[in-house]
């Protein structure tokens, strides 16, 4: 049975998220209706998660890569450098019943090649360019790329993406919503705008 985006949405704001977020690593949870978006772009709209090798870099909490189980992925792997936040995944895929391979790791890590990608990668505020090197291994690793990205870096990278002979074929500007996370910020929630990509090969 085909699962509405809207109650892809409602369980995933369910999940639990890192109590303890590193500022370094730019550890925001990507949030559940942007999830969704992702989730329903790659999974309904394109046909890239039914039945396909899935792979969610910088998982989190794991809302991707649980997302994309229960839309029926064939495997889905998620891979996270922050050991407290693939405990939490962990957790979040046990509420929910689905299987995922974690990896505990950087995504310098020796991995196979995956039908598609999806990820939230740092926006590169914090280590420059980190937004890059995300997208570098997605390329190398994966037919298909969906990657969130703020909206003032789209034109960097579009030209970077295409430098690498891929091209995005689709490009939805939405906006997130990012709670209270850390000391300094000033307002309980912040709107940023951003740009989901889908990368495909030219």
């Amino acid at each position: 049975m085909m699962i509405t985006k809207k109650k892809l949405e409602i369980l995933l704001s369910k999940l639990k998220s890192s109590t303890s977020p590193k500022i370094m690593l730019e550890q925001y949870t990507t949030s559940p209706k942007v999830a969704s978006e992702l989730l329903f772009l790659a999974g309904f709209v394109n046909n890239d998660i039914k039945d396909k090798n899935v792979l969610d870099m910088g998982s989190g909490n794991g809302c991707l890569a649980i997302g994309a189980k229960i839309m029926g992925a064939k495997e889905v792997t998620g891979i996270e450098i922050d050991n407290d936040n693939i405990k939490i995944a962990q957790k979040n895929a046990a509420t929910l019943g689905v299987e995922i391979n974690w990896i505990n790791s950087s995504i310098d890590v020796v991995l196979p090649h995956f039908d598609t990608i999806i990820m939230n990668p740092p926006f590169g505020t914090r280590r420059e360019h980190a937004d890059k090197d995300f997208l570098q291994k997605a390329m190398e690793l994966g037919d298909t790329v969906y990657s969130i990205h703020k909206k003032s870096t789209r034109q960097y990278l579009i030209k970077y993406i295409r430098s690498k002979n891929r091209e995005v074929d689709t490009l939805l500007q939405m906006q997130m919503e990012i709670p209270y996370t850390y000391e300094f910020h000033i307002k309980k929630r912040e709107i940023i705008e951003v740009d989901l990509f889908r990368i495909i090969k030219r």
